[in-house]
């Protein structure tokens, strides 16, 4: 990792210098591919500023932190940087990066799996599958117009509202009949 540490109106003792390295190693635990990390700390009358920029691979960010200890700037801006550094990383690992990987993780397990489950001759459970519909707007029916219209899509039940506006549920029973609850 290279640490470029710059001072203004400050003079870099190296004690600093290490307290800023010994800072900046946690950073690099999070993100292991550290191309360059920039420190610019400043002192105007009470106000000590750290400001850190961070450059990855795949990630620039950066903090400024001010407060009246240098030290306490140093770690409040580390700190805002791994706060930065770990909701990114964790939004890689939730928006596919690493879930791809997990996921082929999974499939080669339950592959393994599979064999043993087939040498047992048990099948694995199949995952449920919901299909978002998109709602139709219709006009009250009667319990005939909606038998009709039941028969007539194929479907195994029909949700629709009745003359009184009461939302009304017509399903086909498995003896051939019909059945009609009210939601």
């Amino acid at each position: 990792m290279q640490v470029q540490v710059t001072g203004q109106h400050i003079v870099i003792t190296p004690g600093l210098r290490s307290f800023i390295v010994g800072k900046l190693a946690k950073l690099e635990e999070i993100y292991p591919r550290v191309k360059k990390v920039a420190v610019v700390v400043t002192v105007e009358k009470y106000r000590h500023t750290a400001e850190i920029h961070f450059h990855a691979e795949g990630a620039e960010m950066s903090a400024k932190k001010t407060t009246k200890d240098m030290y306490a700037s140093i770690d409040q801006a580390v700190a805002a940087l791994e706060q930065q550094a770990s909701k990114r990383k964790d939004r890689m690992h939730t928006s596919g990066g690493l879930r791809r990987t997990a996921a082929k993780a999974e499939k080669q397990t339950s592959r393994k799996n599979g064999r043993a489950s087939a040498e047992r001759e048990e099948a694995p459970a199949p995952k449920v599958k919901v299909v978002r519909v998109r709602a139709t707007a219709q006009k009250p029916m009667s319990v005939e117009d909606a038998v009709s219209a039941l028969e007539a899509s194929g479907a195994p039940f029909l949700l629709f509202k009745d003359a009184k506006g009461a939302t009304q549920l017509l399903f086909k029973r498995e003896d051939g009949h019909y059945g009609l609850t009210e939601a």
